[in-house]
C-alpha cells in the first residue's frame, strides 16, 4: 500500500514534465494568428513575404514527369482533318524543351466532305499557340538564363475567307485623303 501513496518530489518531477510537454507542443504548433498573418506565410517556420507575388528568380527542376508522348492521337486527327496538316521538329540546344514539334497546313484550301477534292471556298489556316520556353546563352563560364514566349502552331482548322471589297470610289476617297 506505501507504493501507491506518491511521494512529493514524485508530484513535483510529473508536474515540471507536464508544463515542459505543454511547452514543446505550444512551441511546435505556434499560436493562432490572424487571418492576413496566415495568407502570407508558406508554414509556420518560413519567413513572411512581403506580398503575394512572385519572385524574380526561383530554382526550378526542369524533369518532366509524364514523357509519354501523345502522338498516337494527334496523327489520327491531323489526318482526319478537313484541314489536314504535318509536323516538323524545331529544335534549339539553347532552349527547354529542346524539340518543339510544329503544325504545317497541307493545303491553303480545306477538303471537301468526302476527304477526296478541295473546297477553295474555305481556307486551311493554322492554329497557334504563345507557349513560354527557357531560353540560355552562355555568359563567360556560366550561362544565363530567362523565360521567353514562343508562338507555335498547333494544328490547322478550316475558316470562311476573308474579303476586301475594293470600289473605285473608296480608292479615290483613299487617295484625296492622303493628300491633304
Amino acid at each position: 500500500f506505501g507504493e501507491l501513496i506518491c511521494h512529493p518530489i514524485r508530484i513535483s518531477l510529473g508536474i515540471g514534465l507536464l508544463v515542459l510537454m505543454l511547452a514543446v507542443m505550444n512551441f511546435a504548433h505556434g499560436n493562432p494568428r490572424r487571418e492576413e498573418e496566415r495568407t502570407k506565410r508558406i508554414s509556420g517556420n518560413c519567413p513572411s513575404q512581403q506580398d503575394n507575388k512572385f519572385p524574380d528568380s526561383v530554382r526550378v527542376n526542369i524533369h518532366i514527369a509524364n514523357t509519354q508522348p501523345a502522338h498516337k492521337l494527334l496523327l489520327d486527327v491531323r489526318s482526319r482533318s478537313l484541314s489536314p496538316w504535318n509536323y516538323s521538329m524545331n529544335e534549339d540546344p539553347n532552349r527547354f524543351p529542346h524539340v518543339i514539334y510544329e503544325a504545317s497546313c497541307r493545303y491553303s484550301a480545306c477538303l471537301d466532305s468526302t476527304g477526296r477534292g478541295l473546297n477553295y471556298g474555305l481556307n486551311s489556316i493554322p492554329i497557334q499557340q504563345e507557349i513560354l520556353v527557357l531560353k540560355r546563352k552562355p555568359a563567360g563560364c556560366q550561362h544565363v538564363y530567362w523565360l521567353e514566349k514562343q508562338v507555335i502552331t498547333v494544328g490547322c482548322t478550316c475558316a470562311i475567307p476573308t474579303t476586301h471589297v475594293y470600289s473605285k470610289s473608296s480608292q479615290i476617297r483613299r487617295l484625296n485623303a492622303g493628300h491633304q
